[in-house]
């Protein structure tokens, strides 16, 4: 399948070269992320070298997320207290070890100055008026962004290619950016003008994703209802996660990707899940019976487990040694068709 690449072919081209690589490991099988993964744990934070994933497998994940809101007010750490200058690193560390890395941010609402989970205010509306004071401070935001992806470059100063994930689950309520905050339309020139911005930037080493909330009821035309165009996207996923039973979740995931990937397959972009998990994995099967079940025969590139936050038990999707569900996990991992690091080297 040809895929249309929102950036400029170019063999020389970090984007390029990405996409390339995804199409070529989406032959394989469905690579295995996991959100936050080298900064903290179940049981632990901010040391080096550890992984949930890689303590319950004994291998990396082949794609990590990270997360840039707060990045916005020039904070030194993010809004889960991760320092800029180690996510920094460990985007090297993960590229240099052969993984993939993709990015979300969350930001700050610009009206009412509370977290992204504030929709008051309609600030896309004021975002896209000229003369507004959310039209300038968003300018100074991006610049900010396209600062940071700027300086993700390996030991030898080469740009790192990551895939961006921004204004994700518009579909939904909840964010500042979601459908009760503002207009397709709106949205639309929101996610045009980010990306326009980016690149006016000379940022040429981003794939950029659109994922709207899972629906169980999604069609083709919901599911394209904020969609920015061709040109500005070059993944399609969706976030949804199996909190409820394990049926439910199964039904409604592989529903839900029989639209994204049909849709994806006629837009010419690459079928991702965005986002997923089962809060606190209580079923200790899940990753085999529920999640990989529900995803196995899809032609995706990636699934990506929400991250295990120290700090917040209820905020706990992936795998950990202590969890009732690590030997599920191993068993996963040892599934031909579930890439992990050691697969796509």
């Amino acid at each position: 399948m040809a895929v249309c690449l929102a950036m400029p072919a170019d063999a020389s081209n970090p984007a390029s070269a990405l996409r390339k690589r995804l199409l070529k490991l989406e032959k394989r099988g469905i690579m295995i992320g996991h959100q936050d993964d080298p900064f903290y744990g179940t049981t632990w934070k901010w040391d080096r070298g550890r992984s949930d994933v890689k303590e319950v497998c004994g291998d990396w994940p082949a794609v990590m997320g990270f997360e840039l809101g707060n990045l916005e007010l020039d904070s030194a750490r993010n809004l889960d207290g991760v320092p800029f200058d180690r996510m920094r690193e460990e985007i090297r560390n993960q590229y240099e070890r052969g993984g993939i890395c993709t990015i979300s941010w969350h930001p700050t609402n610009p009206t009412t100055g509370k977290n992204a989970w504030d929709p008051s205010g309609r600030p896309v509306e004021k975002i896209l008026r000229p003369m507004t004071a959310e039209n300038e401070i968003f300018d100074l935001w991006l610049n900010r962004v396209a600062k940071f992806l700027l300086s993700l470059k390996t030991g030898d100063g080469k740009p790192i290619p990551v895939i961006f994930r921004p204004w994700h689950k518009m579909s939904g309520g909840w964010f500042w950016w979601g459908k009760d905050s503002c207009a397709p339309e709106e949205y639309q020139k929101l996610y045009r003008r980010t990306i326009d911005f980016l690149r006016q930037r000379g940022i040429e080493q981003c794939l950029y994703a659109y994922s709207p909330g899972g629906d169980p009821n999604e069609t083709a035309d919901n599911f394209m209802k904020f969609y920015p165009g061709d040109n500005y996207v070059d993944l399609m996923g969706c976030d949804l996660y199996g909190n409820e039973s394990k049926d439910k979740y199964i039904k409604e995931m592989r529903h839900e990707l029989e639209v994204v990937c049909k849709v994806a397959k006629k837009h010419k972009k690459i079928a991702i899940v965005a986002e997923t998990g089962s809060r606190n994995t209580p079923d200790p099967t899940w990753f085999t019976t529920g999640l990989w079940a529900a995803v196995k025969d899809f032609p995706i590139s990636y699934v990506m487990l929400w991250r295990n936050a120290w700090d917040q038990p209820t905020e706990n999707f992936g795998p950990a040694p202590e969890k009732p569900c690590a030997d599920d996990f191993r068993v996963l991992y040892k599934e031909p068709r579930s890439l992990f690091l050691k697969d796509i080297k």
